[in-house]
């Protein structure tokens, strides 16, 4: 697939951004709970029993994040979402088809642009909630439950910051169908519908 060239930007920028904001925070937090079971290790550990518990008041607090994220993401990056706000910034310039007129190929250039700037600051809010996770992982050390179950929800961490890799084909195809003018407002589908009706 060609991609354009604010695309194949939005491609480095977002996987520049989930590395430093990502991956290096995430070995931060593997060290740091390395560090905390090596002070933690003559601490008493729970018993089996609330040392489950406390593993699951935490792995729910876990999933409640990323849950969270999974919802704040789908809605910041709502196709619809963005073709609105691309309407709201831009006027007629949103809807403009990229062609030979230099004004429709900048009025192109501009919606990637903000688009790519709208799924840039999502994938970044997304980053810094993920490292609540690893953090949990910590605080599931110090409050007795044992590395095992920390290590466990240090897992879960690793799959958060997995999922939000594997959203960058998506944010790519975004930016994609904006700079091509093929964003539609749910008033622009209605419309379209009518037309087809009459």
């Amino acid at each position: 697939m060609l991609l354009h060239d604010t695309t194949r930007k939005l491609r480095v920028q977002l996987r520049r951004t989930w590395l430093w904001w990502s991956c290096i925070p995430l070995v931060a937090v593997l060290l740091g709970l390395a560090a905390t079971t090596a002070a933690c290790a003559s601490q008493p550990v729970l018993s089996t029993k609330r040392a489950e518990d406390s593993f699951y008041v935490f792995l729910a607090i876990s999933a409640l994040v990323f849950l969270f994220a999974f919802t704040i993401d789908g809605h910041w990056t709502n196709p619809k979402r963005v073709a609105r706000h691309l309407q709201k910034r831009l006027g007629e310039a949103a809807t403009l088809p990229v062609g030979i007129d230099p004004a429709a190929a900048q009025a192109a250039e501009t919606r990637a642009g903000i688009a790519s700037g709208i799924v840039l600051g999502s994938s970044t809010s997304l980053a810094l909630m993920g490292h609540a996770i690893g953090l949990i992982a910590i605080l599931c050390i110090l409050s007795g439950a044992g590395p095992v179950h920390a290590y466990l929800l240090l897992a879960v961490a690793v799959s958060y910051q997995l999922y939000l890799f594997s959203r960058h084909p998506y944010y790519e195809q975004l930016a994609e169908a904006a700079y091509a003018g093929e964003l539609e407002t749910e008033e622009d589908g209605k419309d379209q519908s009518g037309n087809r009706r009459s």
